[in-house]
């Protein structure tokens, strides 16, 4: 007996059976029929579909025999597979390469055998169509021609099952997708027709599966021609739209409408997909959002800036016409209407603003007038959160609120205690300046019993005088009567100042002032009130430092601006106090039993200052940990060297 030999492709032969999920399954009627057919042709007992695997010939298909598989070593189709070539045995017993075969001399005692190799779609010999006798025979030219159609037919049904398989899988895909997908799910025919439905368009459209199954899709819209507009739109793509279904109830839904053409590449038109999304709960919630806001005083609102620099207001509640003087729906494409209404000399710092909370994603916080077309001028409050979308576009959610009220009082208080400071000032001037040239000894000495007592006085009038100039200060800020001349500064050389002239003021309190290392840079601001700011911050963090800390001053500039820090060691500021704590008159320490010394007004006069020099000013603390104080102003021209 001899062994066939291995094919020269055996590796993609072997891997191409494999592709096929052949080896191992059921039996199918199928194939069954085609062996069937294969022995009632060529009048033989026996006929099978035999695959060559590496290790065996397993069949199938078989008529007339019970054994699954055998060896491949004793296979005649592995000749035949070898060969690429059909095969024919008349008497195997004459035959050298099978006489001692056995297969041949024992059960199943094979005389005659034919077979035709089985090939997939690449060319590749997968098998045998044969046929066996028992006798010596011979095939006539018919039944040769015959077999070699059923084996081409047999190679073709390998890959129309596989096909099969394949579709059975993507279909059952498909439907737990369709009944997972968590919207309402309609696949249509060419002309509308609902093929098939998913549990949730079954539950939207309160309709079983089979009362959906041929209804016609304009039938189920409201809105009489939309789907044939959807449906020529679609000739570009997917199209989608809102829209309103009718339930079998008669009930009008709000619907978002998803139509995507079903077509293979280069095929015609083979139906369309459907989604729809139920919009009542987003109606629904707007809805409860209209009636909340309509109860809150000031204005409720999403503010959309385009990556275009255009705006609008995508939402707005009822209370903008109090605020702006404009309806919601003179704002909802254009913000233009309401931004004309801001004041004048209000207008760029807001803008500014805006901008600045677009490119840091900070909150947008800021007070400011409104030229109301009925009211008049009008303080408002406005504080909102941004989100970045994708495509560049930034969105605010937040609020305004009129402020009218607070800031009249607070003018009225403002006058009160400028007019107040005023009268105090000429007379607390003469009182310090007498103090100063008695203890001085311009009067001769003074007698110890009253040194410690007249000490006293002069410094409390010396306190009180620094308190009735931050007063005039904050009168004039507020009254816009304080000048600033804002030019080009070398910032360096500014911080270096400052530091020099508290550096009096630290050693007193055994505090270490330090200006670290950094890039110069031009700065625009006023040199005489940003001197101010800086001495108050660098007094406030010596003052609240331990003896022995350090305080640290740096500026690092960024993108058009340049941010100035203070940096303590101290114990940090308490939750509690920060969100009051640029307040007028605010303190941490505030009561008889406060141990620091001030008015409660630096930081009210350095915010004021800052944000009139176009700036920002902030800070970051953790308690007991320190804290930094911090300004940013723009650089002089956007850049720095």
């Amino acid at each position: 007996m001899s062994q066939a030999p291995i094919p020269h492709n055996e590796q993609q032969r072997l891997a191409a059976l494999q592709a096929l999920e052949l080896l191992d399954t059921p039996a199918e009627t199928l194939f069954d029929h085609i062996t069937a057919l294969a022995a009632q042709i060529c009048a033989t007992p026996i006929a099978l579909i035999s695959l060559i695997d590496a290790e065996r010939q397993w069949f199938k298909s078989r008529v007339g025999l019970d054994t699954e598989q055998t060896a491949r070593e004793l296979a005649f189709c592995a000749h035949a597979v070898a060969a690429d070539a059909p095969l024919e045995v008349d008497n195997a017993l004459e035959d050298a390469r099978f006489r001692d075969n056995p297969l041949v001399t024992a059960a199943p005692h094979i005389r005659f055998y034919a077979g035709m190799p089985l090939h997939d779609r690449h060319g590749l010999a997968l098998g045998t169509l044969c046929v066996i006798d028992r006798q010596p025979r011979h095939l006539d030219a018919h039944q040769r021609q015959q077999l070699q159609h059923l084996a081409r037919l047999t190679g073709e049904l390998f890959e129309l099952r596989l096909q099969a398989r394949r579709q059975a899988e993507q279909s059952a895909m498909h439907q737990a997708m369709l009944d997972n997908a968590g919207s309402a799910v309609l696949v249509l025919d060419p002309q509308g027709r609902v093929l098939r439905s998913n549990p949730e368009a079954q539950q939207l459209l309160e309709h079983s599966a089979a009362a959906l199954s041929g209804q016609h899709m304009p039938r189920l819209l409201v809105e009489a021609g939309q789907f044939e507009r959807l449906c020529a739109a679609c000739a570009n793509g997917p199209q989608s739209a809102e829209g309103r279904l009718r339930t079998r109830g008669g009930q009008s839904l709000p619907v978002r409408l998803n139509l995507s053409p079903i077509r293979a590449e280069e095929q015609a038109l083979q139906g369309y997909l459907l989604v729809a999304n139920d919009l009542s709960q987003r109606d629904e919630a707007r809805l409860r959002l209209q009636r909340i806001a309509a109860q809150l005083p000031g204005m409720v609102y999403q503010y959309l800036l385009r990556a275009d620099g255009s705006s609008c207001f995508p939402y707005a509640s009822a209370g903008i016409l109090d605020i702006y003087g404009c309806a919601p729906e003179e704002v909802a494409e254009d913000a233009a209407p309401a931004l004309a209404r801001l004041h004048p000399d209000d207008a760029p710092q807001v803008r500014a603003a805006i901008a600045r909370s677009a490119q840091d994603l900070s909150t947008w916080h800021q007070e400011y007038r409104v030229l109301h077309p009925l009211h008049g001028p009008l303080w408002v409050e406005g504080r909102a959160a941004p989100q970045r979308l994708p495509g560049g576009d930034v969105l605010w959610h937040g609020f305004i609120s009129d402020i009218s009220e607070r800031k009249r009082g607070e003018q009225l208080q403002n006058e009160f205690v400028s007019t107040v400071s005023h009268e105090l000032r000429t007379p607390l001037t003469a009182i310090a300046g007498s103090l100063g040239l008695i203890n001085g000894g311009a009067l001769g000495a003074v007698p110890e019993a009253m040194r410690q007592m007249l000490e006293i006085a002069q410094s409390n009038s010396q306190r009180l005088r620094k308190l009735i100039d931050d007063l005039l200060d904050i009168d004039k800020l507020v009254a816009g009567k304080m000048r600033l001349e804002l030019q080009p500064l070398a910032l360096r050389a500014l911080l270096a100042q400052a530091l020099q002239s508290n550096q009096p003021y630290a050693e007193h309190h055994r505090v270490q002032l330090r200006l670290l290392p950094g890039a110069d840079c031009q700065v625009l601001a006023d040199a005489q009130r940003l001197e101010q700011v800086l001495a108050n911050l660098l007094a406030n963090a010596a003052k609240f430092s331990a003896a022995g800390q350090r305080v640290e001053l740096s500026a690092a500039p960024r993108q058009g601006w340049v941010r100035i820090s203070v940096r303590d060691h101290g114990q940090g500021i308490a939750e509690s106090f920060q969100p009051r704590i640029f307040s007028k008159f605010a303190q941490a320490d505030a009561g008889d039993t406060r141990q620091q010394g001030g008015t409660g007004l630096g930081l009210a006069i350095s915010k004021e200052l800052v944000e009139r020099m176009g700036g920002q000013i902030g800070f970051d603390s953790t308690p007991g940990q320190g804290s930094t104080f911090w300004i940013d102003l723009p650089l002089a021209g956007g850049s720095h060297e």
